[in-house]
């Protein structure tokens, strides 16, 4: 049983605080052109983020529970093998300065959102855009489930006993 951690806690809910008053103070920054019905707007801020907030966001993106916890646990139960987040990450910075920004011109242009859309735009073909977005969905699944259970072991870490951290941090990112 870990002992309640009463200065780490504090610092952990100072920061959870800031973000989530950051989160939804940032989502009042400009009124939505075509509201949130829309799923460019949804998914996608209407396109608007600049260069700095897209590069914090890859960073964020790149840098979570599975870095930071995952991998070094896959290093320390599979040896050499879980390595392969290595070149992974090192190949992952190049790829998204040279390919990305091109990516993004093209999809700006025809209004994609998803990739499925670029390849349907692309290819024009059912099958193939339903395989590309059910890959990405199925892909996803088990990324989010790693991110729940980072965010289960850094609050029990803080000695907090329970679920209900984990709820209430869900419920705070689904607001």
């Amino acid at each position: 049983m870990n002992p309640l951690h009463i200065t780490a806690l504090v610092v952990f809910c100072v920061f959870f605080a800031l973000v989530t008053v950051a989160g939804f103070w940032a989502a009042r920054w400009r009124r939505p052109m075509a509201g949130m019905h829309s799923l460019e707007e949804w998914g996608l801020a209407g396109r608007s983020f600049g260069t700095w907030v897209t590069w914090f966001l890859v960073g964020g993106d790149l840098y979570t529970a599975y870095t930071v916890i995952a991998v070094p646990a896959a290093l320390y139960g599979t040896g050499a093998m879980g390595f392969f987040a290595v070149p992974y990450a090192t190949i992952a910075y190049p790829y998204m300065m040279v390919v990305l920004p091109r990516l993004w011109k093209v999809c700006h242009r025809h209004g994609y959102i998803t990739f499925a859309d670029f390849v349907r735009g692309r290819y024009g073909n059912r099958w193939l855009t339903v395989a590309i977005a059910l890959t990405g969905i199925l892909a996803l699944m088990p990324y989010i489930a790693l991110q729940l259970v980072g965010i289960r072991v850094a609050i029990a870490a803080l000695g907090v006993k329970g679920e209900w951290p984990l709820g209430a941090a869900f419920v705070i990112l689904a607001a």
